[in-house]
């Protein structure tokens, strides 16, 4: 990812309503399909590709976290969010520095789609995690939304429900849950999209989709992204499409 990316990430996701949707949604999936600790006691956790670690912070109240990303100036600014348990990863061979079955939850969110080999990379999240560790996936969704703004983030691909279901299962995961994000906003944010890749054609100066809004959009959004929590958490539906994917898999 382009360091001037790493930052602008660093700046909104403690506010930003995609951040906060996002993160919202693994913590409403994980209370459902899993209790958040373990007869009690606090589980130890990964977040692979933690940016500028407010996930990884916000995760801390529930598990002992360790943040791991390749860019070393990512870590820095997880270090300025007072996050000292981090790794410096060459995520070339995707080999993790963690014992086989030693972790009770793994957070893989919009990682698999950079790496080349994304089974290879589930088979070594499969192989860290605890017999029924769980482990959270999001990836973008739909080749045909490709544009410059995955090149400039250094996807390799895009998903649907289905592939990423077929990706776990070649790594040896049981999918527990399966479902599109970001239904109800995917129209406007399909028809931007559209209308950037128009006019911004190369991804070494194509600016972040992450475009700042007014304070009252960003807490309308918010609640949109509440809404969805709601309906896949408490009615136990899906979503039919949505701008990511996100999957709650297990080890079996």
């Amino acid at each position: 990812m382009r360091p001037d990316l790493i930052r602008d990430l660093f700046e909104k996701e403690a506010t930003y309503w995609w951040n906060i949707s996002k993160r919202e949604m693994v913590l409403a999936l994980l209370g459902r399909v899993g209790p958040l600790k373990a007869q009690g006691k606090i589980g130890f956790a990964v977040d692979i590709g933690c940016g500028g670690g407010y996930t990884t912070k916000v995760f801390e109240s529930h598990w002992h976290m360790v943040g791991i990303d390749l860019s070393r100036e990512a870590l820095q600014l997880c270090r300025r969010r007072g996050l000292r348990r981090l790794c410096q990863v060459d995520m070339t061979g995707f080999s993790l520095p963690f014992k086989t079955g030693s972790l009770d939850l793994v957070l893989a969110l919009d990682v698999i789609e950079h790496v080349e080999d994304d089974v290879h990379a589930l088979k070594e999240c499969q192989r860290i995690l605890k017999g029924g560790g769980l482990l959270i996936v999001t990836v973008p969704a739909f080749m045909a939304l490709w544009s410059p703004w995955d090149e400039a983030l250094g996807h390799r691909r895009r998903y649907n429900a289905l592939t990423l279901a077929q990706t776990g299962q070649k790594a040896g995961l049981s999918t527990k849950r399966l479902s599109y994000m970001f239904f109800f906003v995917f129209p406007i944010a399909v028809l931007i999209r559209v209308v950037k890749r128009l006019i911004q054609r190369n991804a070494v100066r194509y600016s972040s989709d992450f475009i700042p809004i007014p304070g009252p959009l960003n807490h309308l959004l918010i609640g949109i992204g509440r809404l969805e929590q709601w309906v896949l958490t408490k009615l136990n539906l899906n979503f039919p499409w949505g701008l990511s994917v996100i999957s709650v898999m297990a080890k079996k």
